[in-house]
């Protein structure tokens, strides 16, 4: 059965998608700086407010506004295809890289919001892969990623026009 997906404009989603077989795929550095530059290549697009994301070795997490007409079927539909587009063009896999769903979830109040931002900062923790939070190379808590969240919040229209820091 397929899951049902609702679109509920200018709300925040937590979403969460995971690799086919729950490989561990994004362990190798260069799969997981794929994914992340194709989440920022959406972004430029301007097809979300991208206010939180953590890479783990075998799953993603966003946290993310569509804007426009954009739909969290189409933008997960593009972040997958991309990235494995890219990562079986560089040898790393071959065939499909993600499981065929993702779920979401629509953030209901501060106090979820709250709980999932910092659910997603501590997940790398949680799992042993850093000490610290801010030292995860895979995830918007660490400094060299810029997210919306002040944009969003502020009510500009505008998202800001930036790569991910390599």
């Amino acid at each position: 059965m397929k899951l049902q997906h609702i679109l509920l404009k200018e709300h925040c989603y937590f979403v969460t998608t995971t690799v086919k077989g729950r490989k561990p795929l994004f362990l190798e550095q260069k799969n997981a700086k794929i994914l992340i530059n194709i989440i920022y290549k959406q972004r430029l697009r301007k097809r979300f407010y991208l206010l939180r994301f953590v890479v783990m070795p075998e799953h993603l997490h966003l946290m993310l506004v569509p804007s426009g007409n954009n739909t969290i079927s189409f933008i997960m539909q593009e972040i997958k295809k991309g990235s494995a587009r890219l990562i079986n063009a560089n040898g790393r896999i071959k065939g499909k890289v993600w499981m065929d769903e993702y779920y979401e979830s629509v953030i209901r109040g501060e106090r979820d919001f709250i709980m999932r931002m910092q659910y997603m900062a501590n997940n790398p923790v949680k799992r042993g892969l850093v000490e610290k939070a801010e030292d995860y190379l895979y995830s918007s808590i660490n400094s060299k990623y810029e997210t919306d969240i002040e944009t969003f919040f502020s009510g500009s229209e505008t998202t800001p026009n930036t790569k991910p820091s390599k």
